[in-house]
């Protein structure tokens, strides 16, 4: 006579990971500018990115100051870098004059956010999936017991030759241990997972964010 398998709640599998992590196709729907919330930013670009697949989005930022010279100028820095990463994937031709004022193909000031959001954004309803993006676990600055999901600040267009120039710049990111990845069994050693829905769960080694 056959019977039905004991297998206690404590001893099911738990999902930990996510298929929505490492190189994700996206589409953006959204922006905004968060510069006027932190003192320190002379940029805090934000677009909400849609993972094809998936319900939830997640944002893709740009934040940062500009490094001057003696005349006050800005110069090439990381955040100027990033900026036109961004911009030649989008086929911006605009950006910051000398001064940091965003200005168009034509030098005129220009409102970055309002552009982008007329002329970069795709339906969120049937989002079209025109960029890839690198999206990882990373712990909290503040509180290493907090796992968060970090879209990394470069976006490449959905083609091979895109997906090999973001692979090439990741793994170089990676070598130089400037990219703070979390890796899945990390998550499972340190924290309860995230059930379907997308809460975390309590836990009794404090709060997780995804």
């Amino acid at each position: 006579m056959s019977t039905a398998r004991f297998r206690p709640a404590e001893l099911e599998s738990k999902q930990i990971g996510s298929k929505f992590l490492g190189f994700c196709n996206v589409g953006i729907i959204d922006w905004e500018d968060r510069a006027d919330q932190y003192d320190w930013a002379d940029v805090y670009l934000v677009a909400t990115v849609v993972p094809e697949g998936s319900q939830y989005s997640q944002e893709f930022k740009i934040a940062g100051s500009y490094d001057r010279d003696h005349k006050n100028n800005i110069t090439t820095c990381t955040l100027l870098k990033r900026l036109y990463w961004l911009f030649d994937v989008l086929g911006f031709d605009g950006g910051p004059d000398i001064n940091g004022t965003m200005v168009d193909g034509e030098g005129e000031p220009i409102d970055l956010v309002t552009y982008f959001s007329q002329n970069h954004v795709t339906n969120p309803l049937e989002p079209k999936h025109e960029y890839i993006c690198y999206i990882y676990k990373e712990a909290g600055r503040k509180d290493p017991s907090k796992v968060y999901s970090t879209v990394f600040p470069k976006l490449v267009h959905n083609t091979p030759s895109g997906l090999k120039d973001l692979e090439g710049y990741i793994a170089f990111m990676k070598s130089k241990n400037l990219i703070k990845e979390v890796s899945e069994l990390d998550i499972a050693a340190n924290a309860d997972p995230t059930p379907d829905n997308g809460v975390p769960a309590p836990s009794s080694k404090g709060p997780v964010r995804f």
